[in-house]
């Protein structure tokens, strides 16, 4: 080794050791005495001892969750060219009821499409039959269905037939062994009930939010067709684009309703939302798997209310019945001999 070479080393080793010893001056009088001590924050007990009805609606509430959260699904579909969601009253700030599509619905400018609708669903068989809303899959493309169960499997969805009318619809995954849905009796369901609505509302999957069941038999005029069915069950549990097709259940983990609009002015939620009841549904859905589409019954008729006015142009003695206003060629009724301006007067009230 050079000369050069063995200043320079002796040099450095000088400089490292004299930054050493400054360095070690300057911690001189610092205390590292709390170094290993134990760190508590907070109270050391709860500040309001337990009640046990509260804990006990806090389990119920939790073992609702936990039992019905595995059986919604979130539905993502994709569609291409014109939609329901193109006249969807989402879309027109105009409207005050609407049914939605979750947070990733768009669409692509200047062309139409694609576009991706999202919603949920809840599992009513174990090999993968799927109830969701009409509005939710109605116009997606071939193989355009995708469905992501609770534990995060994807899976590809066949649609297997909808229902406009009503606003239903089912589609069916490649699976065995799911979880079901315990599916309850919604002519039990009562103003006042609490309820919860289960889905993925603006993105967020396994959403659950409560309320209580405040009207029954709501007819909004959604669906928008003179043969549509609604009698739906009105709830203040909150319930947001993305929740449509995922179930409303009660207190006792049971299906009593599928989620389907809201009534709000921003396409948010604002208090009101709207099911479809169960017993309906399953009469829909169980058509639909074994038939392919909803089977009912046609009568062919329109019909309008006697008011006091009608009643006493017929001679009637008391304001009742319905007047038959046309009647549809070579339907039931007509087969059956009815004709305009008949009038029915049996009583529709409960024996």
């Amino acid at each position: 080794m050079s000369t050069k070479s063995v200043l320079a080393a002796v040099f450095l080793i000088s400089l490292g050791i004299i930054f050493g010893v400054v360095l070690v001056s300057s911690f001189k009088g610092v205390d590292f005495s709390f170094a290993g001590e134990d760190v508590k924050l907070g109270a050391q007990q709860a500040p309001i001892k337990s009640n046990s009805s509260l804990q006990a609606l806090n389990e119920a509430f939790h073992e609702v969750s936990k039992t019905v959260t595995p059986s919604v699904v979130y539905v993502q579909v994709e569609m291409s060219g014109e939609s329901e969601s193109d006249s969807d009253s989402q879309n027109d700030p105009g409207q005050f009821f609407h049914r939605f599509f979750g947070p990733d619905f768009k669409f692509d400018m200047p062309k139409r499409g694609p576009e991706v609708g999202a919603g949920s669903g809840v599992i009513i068989t174990a090999n993968g039959y799927i109830l969701t809303n009409n509005h939710v899959v109605a116009n997606a493309k071939k193989n355009g269905i995708k469905v992501t169960l609770n534990d995060t499997r994807d899976f590809k969805a066949k649609l297997i037939g909808t229902d406009k009318y009503t606003d239903l619809a089912v589609i069916k995954i490649d699976a065995e062994n799911l979880p079901v849905a315990m599916l309850g009796n919604s002519d039990d369901v009562e103003v006042g009930h609490i309820v919860f609505a289960i889905g993925a509302p603006l993105g967020l999957k396994s959403t659950m939010t409560q309320g209580i069941v405040s009207a029954l038999g709501r007819n909004i005029g959604i669906i928008g067709d003179a043969y549509g069915i609604e009698n739906f069950i009105q709830t203040d549990a909150a319930v947001n684009p993305g929740n449509s097709g995922g179930p409303l259940v009660n207190i006792n983990g049971e299906v009593v309703g599928i989620n389907s609009a809201i009534a709000t002015t921003n396409a948010r939620y604002q208090g009101y939302s709207f099911a479809i009841p169960l017993n309906l549904a399953k009469q829909v859905a169980t058509d639909i798997i074994k038939y392919g589409k909803f089977r009912r019954g046609f009568l062919g008729v329109q019909i309008r209310q006697v008011d006091a006015v009608y009643a006493k142009a017929a001679g009637l003695d008391k304001t009742k019945g319905v007047a038959v206003e046309s009647v549809t060629k070579d339907a039931a009724a007509d087969k059956a001999g009815v004709e305009y301006g008949d009038i029915s007067l049996r009583s529709m009230e409960k024996k």
